[in-house]
């Protein structure tokens, strides 16, 4: 969307915001997607918004013009073989991006992805407030990712506390990590908002047509496998997809966000849980656009989203907000978001169990209901839509964040 500067700022002139990231696109979702979110909005609102990157494709390029941001670059040597990393911008921000407007009102980092560089840049811009926005709990989603993770955690942990002492306004992306972080902030001083995301427009405005009479159904799973296999229960799925080609032999199980380099190590995960079933085929697929979402969306009868542990879960509100029918555990943020809208959406909630393999037989219960009754599942999923737009549940929030950068809604 173009930039319309509609509201001033109190002191009457527009904020300069400086976004801090390491990508603009929004392939890999959940941070990047909140990230452009807020840039659009802010943007739309009269801000002047940069973001750093450390590259980007055309496409991102071409789509933060039309959002009205500029993206900012790091400075590259001739000679200097090293790929550009978070680093740069943590610690070498000085050398790597020398180009930064000589004032600035507001910066904006992303705990924990670049929450640090946040706090060191604003050395640069002593007058400047610090927003620092919040998508992680390490002390639930680190359980899942390896003893190395596990004995990191506190240490982790410290280290965001550490840079939430700096930070001037704080916003948590969800119910579930609000709670978290008014818990851990309570002896520091500092503002401190939940933010509620809106889907995507791109997923709003999707029209699906109701399923047709097909042997031929889609499962859709979002979200890497390795080294968080256990986290976003991709082990789980696996279990479970079993169960579910064993009753509808002609299911397609197709897994968004696999990388060409990972594909070994991910296809040894999947076959090594997939329980008593020998075989469970899948279809690999390469992180995606929005776009390239859209289209998996479009041709799936029901998105999979077993986590263990998740902060929020962004991809499935969109699937959401797409009129696609959901499955989620209870132990994700976004089944908590969820319970407090309306009973109604209690149904794309799964109780799943420690017991990995019950938990597979809960979760295959109610995706074979779904593909087998595949026209009432629609018009649950459309009425779920309707549902969460009218609501407009991310109105207050949004007002809230407006209101932090000294705009109006």
């Amino acid at each position: 969307m173009a930039r319309i500067k509609t509201q001033r700022t109190r002191s009457g002139k527009w904020p300069m915001v400086l976004l801090l990231n390491d990508e603009y696109g929004t392939r890999k979702g959940g941070i990047s997607t909140v990230n452009r979110q807020i840039g659009c909005f802010l943007a739309s609102k009269g801000a002047t918004v940069l973001c750093t990157v450390l590259n980007a494709t055309q496409q991102d390029k071409h789509d933060a013009a039309a959002d009205g941001i500029r993206l900012v670059f790091p400075t590259t040597f001739e000679r200097d073989p090293r790929k550009a990393e978070l680093y740069w911008l943590t610690f070498d921000h000085q050398t790597r991006y020398p180009d930064l407007p000589s004032h600035v009102d507001f910066i904006v980092g992303h705990v924990h992805i670049t929450s640090h560089a946040a706090r060191r840049i604003k050395e640069r811009f002593p007058d400047a407030k610090l927003v620092q926005v919040t998508h992680v709990m390490p002390e639930d989603t680190s359980q899942y990712k390896g003893d190395e993770s596990v004995l990191s955690i506190g240490k982790e942990s410290r280290n965001i506390l550490d840079d939430l002492r700096h930070t001037d306004v704080m916003f948590s992306v969800g119910p579930l990590i609000y709670d978290y972080y008014r818990h851990q902030t309570n002896q520091l001083t500092l503002q401190h908002h939940e933010l509620l995301p809106k889907p995507s427009d791109i997923f709003i405005d999707m029209k699906l047509k109701p399923p047709v009479d097909t042997e031929t159904k889609v499962v859709l799973s979002i979200g890497r496998v390795k080294g968080v296999e256990k986290l976003k229960g991709v082990d789980l799925a696996a279990n479970t997809m079993g169960h579910v080609i064993k009753a509808l032999p002609h299911t397609k199980w197709r897994l968004r966000g696999i990388r060409r380099d990972d594909f070994q190590a991910s296809r040894s995960i999947i076959e090594a849980n997939t329980g008593r079933f020998q075989f469970v085929p899948f279809t690999p697929l390469e992180y995606a656009t929005q776009e390239e979402l859209c289209e998996d969306m479009e041709k799936a009868d029901v998105v999979l989203m077993p986590s263990r542990a998740e902060p929020f879960g962004l991809v499935g509100l969109e699937a959401i907000a797409a009129g696609v029918p959901v499955v989620v555990s209870n132990k994700s943020g976004l089944a908590k978001f969820l319970t407090k809208q309306d009973p109604e959406f209690d149904r794309t909630i799964v109780e799943i169990d420690d017991d990995d393999d019950e938990a597979a037989k809960t979760l295959s219960k109610r995706v074979i209901k779904i593909l087998t009754d595949g026209p009432r599942e629609f018009r649950a999923a459309q009425s779920l839509k309707k549902k969460l737009l009218d609501s407009e549940y991310w109105a207050a929030s949004h007002r809230k964040f407006l209101q932090t950068f000294g705009l109006e809604g």
